[in-house]
């Protein structure tokens, strides 16, 4: 795909803008719908879908930023969002441009995988191995169900940003 610089700055302006919104959203109490004790992160699904079909660094550092809001926004996680989001995206960024195809089926299922392996990297290094005694539970009684209502929403959050990914991609017409 070959964009002009102008093209390239927009894209990356924009993207910026949509993590930064999605940032807002998540992290601002009221915006987002509360089911039970489940929170939605949405910030999870956006930065994926936003890297894939973007080259590997690209896409780690559209990771890197979410992780990075999403880090400035809380007490204890002492940069866990922004290794975890960026290391993801770039992986999974990797797979996409040499072994599977940039669909709908593959932005979700790498989601839901990040949202999982999320939610279990987390309960596991700021509840398990910080001995928080009468936690173990917050796997079923909040991470799970956070889980699935993330990856319940992530289609939306695709059917919102492909369109916009298509618009920003468009190459350079030479005459």
């Amino acid at each position: 795909m070959d964009l002009s610089y102008k093209q390239r700055i927009s894209k990356a302006v924009t993207y910026v803008i949509i993590i930064s919104l999605a940032a807002l959203l998540q992290n601002t109490q009221g915006l987002t719908l509360e089911i039970g004790s489940a929170r939605l992160f949405l910030l999870l699904p956006v930065c994926m879908i936003i890297g894939i079909g973007e080259d590997e660094l690209h896409a780690g550092l559209y990771g890197l930023f979410g992780g990075m809001l999403w880090d400035l926004t809380s007490a204890q996680h002492y940069g866990f969002n922004a290794i975890f989001m960026c290391l993801f995206c770039f992986f999974c960024a990797a797979l996409v441009t040499y072994y599977v195809r940039a669909t709908f089926l593959t932005g979700f299922i790498f989601s839901a995988a990040e949202i999982f392996a999320y939610c279990l990297l987390y309960w596991l290094f700021f509840i398990i191995f910080r001995n928080m005694h009468g936690m173990e539970l917050t796997l079923f009684s909040f991470y799970l169900p956070c889980a699935i209502y993330t990856i319940a929403i992530t289609p939306m959050v695709w059917f919102c940003i492909s369109p916009v990914k298509k618009v920003l991609n468009k190459p350079v017409s030479i005459k």
